[in-house]
């Protein structure tokens, strides 16, 4: 029995790991670029300290920067420790994780768009007011003003920069990011497989309470959050649900609460995160019943939490093994290149800590020569800031070019990637057929997004057609999952018709 909950221990971990890799990444630099080419004084007038749009800057910012629960970690760290407002802290640090340019448009996919638009929404409204009411309940942290020497520019600067990226990983935030994983895998592995596939229907007043009660142990990147409320809709869950799990679930995690709770005491923290629940809750409410999509018939069930409970059935004799060989199977197709970065950066962390009980890396970075450098050019921080935030609109535009191809490109990876779902299901090699199933309903709404890019909309024709494609792949998930081979066969033969259908409607375009 241990061996059973060690494993769905082990992989939920796993998975977490190689979910947060990157967005861990990109919150490591992020908070350096703040913490050496910024200092404490440009990054709290960055953040609009002493003005009134702090709040709206940090909601602002949040929506650009993509990071998540995890890795925004170390971004509020240095937040903090620049002295910027607490209000500002909590919008940016709760609003960062829920979206980004890449979630919100696989969002408008996955129901009306209405209902993200809502949702976006309804999240500034919870960090805007709760960043107020901060500031209003909470007298600001008295502080001096540390007047330190600035790095020098150049290389100096930029091996400064990742200096403090790479021991940032292996510093403070390291404990906070381990906390929020282990947390989310034990209750993962506490939870009996299949524990919320239902009790989740609209018509399940509790539905948000109980998806509220779940969703701060657990952890959920911005992408897979958005994938998760689209299943949600299109199975006629509760939309109030749906809102908690993205405020509570992708905004929130037990590793974030914790860092909150080091940098402004347990008390504040406690009753913040009481006022969060509560407003969460009321909104989720409130827009359950008039974003709740025409037309649905509820499923009486939902796959949307299965990742969040134990990934194998009591008495499975073969856990362990399963485990290694489901983790190496979700490293191959989620893995985009952030381990390695995460292994690099700790690797290079341990390094300038071994090389810095030698050398004072500090006072040579802050030392600078007789001579101004011949080729650097010396730029005020207001230019710096500028540059930063139309760099991270500029990679934010690249991101969804790249994350959403060309329509043609799409199809000629769905054509393969189809023919093997419908092959597999048909000859009975149930698990392969459901992570094509998977990669082809994933596909076929970056498809739709792609051309939404490059011409602006979709026509209603061709999102019709992707619509029934995906409703025909889920009803041959229903029964793959049974193992029910009768109606695979006739199942399969329905969604290679409505690929056709499909592939045709984008061809004539």
């Amino acid at each position: 029995m241990l061996e059973f909950y060690w494993a769905g221990a082990w992989l939920r971990f796993a998975q977490v790991v190689i979910y947060a890799s990157l967005w861990i990444v990109i919150g490591c630099f992020v908070a350096a670029f703040f913490r050496r080419i910024l200092g404490p004084a440009k990054t709290r007038k960055f953040f609009g300290d002493g003005t009134r749009r702090g709040l709206l800057t940090g909601w602002v910012m949040g929506m650009l920067i993509p990071v998540c629960s995890l890795g925004v970690i170390p971004i509020v760290r240095e937040m903090h420790r620049a002295k910027v407002k607490g209000g500002t802290i909590i919008a940016f640090g709760l609003t960062a994780p829920l979206f980004n340019p890449l979630s919100v448009l696989y969002g408008l996919t996955l129901s009306d768009p209405i209902a993200i638009i809502a949702f976006s929404f309804c999240s500034l409204i919870i960090v805007t007011g709760l960043g107020f009411l901060w500031d209003r309940l909470f007298d600001p942290e008295p502080f001096e003003e540390e007047v330190e020497k600035p790095v020098a520019y150049g290389i100096k600067r930029m091996i400064s920069m990742f200096d403090s990226c790479a021991r940032e990983m292996v510093g403070p935030s390291l404990k906070y990011i381990l906390i929020g994983m282990v947390c989310s895998a034990i209750v993962a592995s506490l939870l009996p497989h299949g524990y919320l596939q239902s009790g989740l229907e609209q018509f399940d007043q509790f539905a948000p309470v109980k998806v509220t009660m779940l969703a701060a142990p657990i952890y959920t990147t911005p992408l897979l959050a958005m994938s998760q409320i689209g299943g949600m809709f299109q199975h006629g869950n509760s939309v109030g649900a749906a809102f908690s799990l993205l405020i509570l679930g992708a905004g929130v995690n037990v590793g974030l609460l914790f860092c909150l709770g080091s940098a402004f005491g347990w008390k504040r923290i406690v009753a913040f995160f009481l006022m969060l629940v509560a407003v969460t809750l009321v909104l989720a409410y409130t827009i359950s019943g008039p974003l709740y999509p025409e037309g649905i018939e509820p499923a009486g069930h939902s796959h949307a939490f299965d990742v969040y409970s134990n990934p194998f059935p009591p008495g499975m004799s073969n856990a362990q093994s399963s485990a290694w060989n489901k983790a190496a199977d979700f490293w191959k197709t989620n893995e985009y290149g952030g381990t390695y970065l995460l292994a690099f950066l700790m690797v290079s962390g341990i390094a300038f800590n071994l090389i810095s009980r030698f050398k004072d890396l500090e006072s040579w970075y802050r030392t600078t020569g007789n001579e101004a450098p011949k080729y650097d050019a010396i730029l005020p921080g207001w230019v710096l800031s500028i540059v930063m935030i139309a760099v991270l609109i500029g990679v934010s535009i690249v991101s969804c070019f790249v994350y959403y191809p060309p329509p043609q490109e799409v199809i000629e990876d769905m054509i393969f990637i189809n023919t093997d779902c419908v092959v597999f299901a048909r000859t009975q090699k149930w698990e392969t057929a459901e992570k094509r199933i998977q990669m082809c309903d994933d596909l076929s709404r970056r498809l739709e997004i792609g051309i939404y890019l490059r011409k602006g909309n979709v026509d209603e024709f061709l999102s019709t057609q992707g619509k029934l494609y995906r409703e025909k792949l889920d009803a041959l998930k229903h029964s793959v999952e049974a193992r029910d081979s009768g109606r695979v066969v006739a199942e399969s033969f329905e969604v290679q018709a409505a690929f056709t259908r499909l592939k045709k409607a984008i061809q004539e375009k």
